[in-house]
């Protein structure tokens, strides 16, 4: 409440009385529960740090799951102008040599006159029908919206659109419009019925199996199948350059026709891509050794200062450390064999912190690949799947021990933030009564030297 003059009868300071009375009343309590609040900021803060760096370590090994890192296979071409290569891990080491004997090429189809090319010109009104591998769209051509541009946004914005493309070329007589297939391949033709057309408009008609029936409509380009040939034995078409499979695991992406440019094949290389396993190694160590970091400086103790971090003796904490040493050092049985990290030249030193001997791990990659590949990757039993469902029972927002443990502080600091209220309430009700009985004595106070004053004034007399 807003204190009042008062002690005026008295002159007793009762304002003053009384805010030090609450303040001396309240000043405990207040510390109290700033304190705990303080404690619980300073807690959540380090369970905080600690999720997001198990959180970190979750995802990381999720990719790595993901992007198979471990069991990955590099793809090489000794030509990659003319083929380009990529394996996925489902490849098999080996070495082959393509030659790519047809380049997939859409069916292109161009007008043989030109047109005007103003955007208030009309060419023609009615229906235009266009086929590609067996889909038809019928587009209709208004009188007033017939222009060149016009003509074109009709055909390319249509929904029902089969898969081809208008656009225009501008040579010596003037603007032409092509036909293009979107799709490479022989499947993929043009067929184009303008029947149903006026104007310039009428002389659109293709039918690819007969190019020649319609002189005002030339074909540029036919549509062609990819062909390779491969270890000069195995020959494949494709109605896409990019042809995948045809070598299991392994996409080859045709740019150029070989035999020519001096260039009779492609070689492909395909072998165990150790590069990528290694970083990600190196990777994960580093952000399993930045957790480390951050778990012992949450939880460690200084003998000099005397000061602790704010999960110092927590259990939660203590419990996460032991179980991410323990994994580790856990085996994983490839084969019929145990294997642990120290098989592969990966070891924890006395301070919990992972090292690599670069010679041990290289020669792993290099002599049992398939061995590194399935202790890492074997579904549920490998270490990135175990190391998944270890993080995420920290981690996960409905039952993770760290998320519940956040949820119990943020509760907690709900009470502490009510028992601030009620404390505020309570002060402000003792400030009132504590100022009323205050002002009660400044009135008695007052009356009785009215009293004493008159007593005395009746005594002179």
């Amino acid at each position: 409440m807003g204190l009042s003059a008062g002690g005026l009868a008295s002159g007793l300071d009762v304002a003053g009385m009384t805010q030090q009375l609450v303040a001396a009343e309240r000043a405990p309590k207040e510390q109290r529960i700033k304190e705990q609040q303080q404690k619980l900021e300073v807690q959540l803060s380090g369970y905080g740090q600690i999720k997001s760096a198990v959180s970190g370590l979750e995802d990381m090994v999720k990719k790595f799951s993901e992007d198979k890192v471990f069991a990955g296979q590099s793809a090489k071409s000794s030509e990659s102008g003319f083929v380009s290569v990529e394996a996925s891990d489902k490849a098999r080491n080996g070495s082959y040599t393509v030659e790519v004997l047809e380049i997939a090429k859409s069916h292109k189809v161009v007008t043989n006159n030109a047109f005007d090319a103003d955007p208030k010109a009309k060419l023609g009104s009615g229906d235009l029908e266009i086929t590609v591998d067996g889909k038809t769209m019928s587009v209709t051509i208004e009188p007033d919206k017939s222009s060149l541009k016009d003509v074109l946004n009709a055909i390319n914005n249509s929904a029902d659109n089969p898969g081809v493309t208008a656009t225009v070329i501008n040579d010596a007589n003037g603007s032409k419009i092509v036909f293009s297939s979107t799709d490479t391949d022989v499947a993929n033709e043009i067929s184009i019925d303008a029947s149903g057309m006026t104007g310039e408009l009428a002389k659109l008609s293709f039918d690819p199996a007969n190019p020649t029936a319609n002189a005002d409509m030339v074909e540029m380009q036919n549509g062609v199948d990819a062909k390779i040939k491969i270890d000069n034995f195995t020959e494949i078409t494709s109605s896409s350059n990019k042809i995948e499979d045809a070598i299991e695991g392994v996409t080859l992406d045709i740019k150029k026709l070989t035999n020519t440019d001096d260039v009779k094949f492609a070689t492909i290389d395909i072998t165990n891509d150790t590069s990528t396993a290694k970083s990600s190694i190196e990777s994960f160590v580093e952000k399993y050794n930045e957790f480390i970091d951050t778990a012992d400086s949450l939880s460690k103790y200084d003998t000099e200062s005397k000061s602790s971090g704010p999960l110092n003796g927590d259990s939660l904490t203590r419990s996460i450390i032991s179980q991410m040493r323990n994994m580790m050092n856990a085996g994983i049985e490839v084969d019929g064999r145990t294997y642990s990290l120290s098989d592969f030249g990966i070891t924890t030193d006395r301070y919990g912190k992972i090292e690599i001997d670069d010679d041990k791990l290289d020669d792993a990659l290099k002599d049992n690949f398939n061995a590194f590949n399935a202790f890492f990757h074997t579904d549920e039993k490998g270490f990135l799947d175990k190391a998944e469902a270890i993080f995420k029972g920290y981690t996960s927002s409905t039952d993770g021990s760290l998320t519940n443990k956040e949820k119990s502080l943020k509760e907690q600091q709900d009470r502490l933030n009510d028992d601030m209220d009620d404390l505020n309430e309570r002060m402000k009700a003792f400030e009132e009564r504590t100022y009323q009985q205050f002002t009660a004595m400044d009135a008695a106070i007052g009356k009785m030297n009215n009293q004493l004053n008159t007593m005395m004034s009746l005594m002179t007399f």
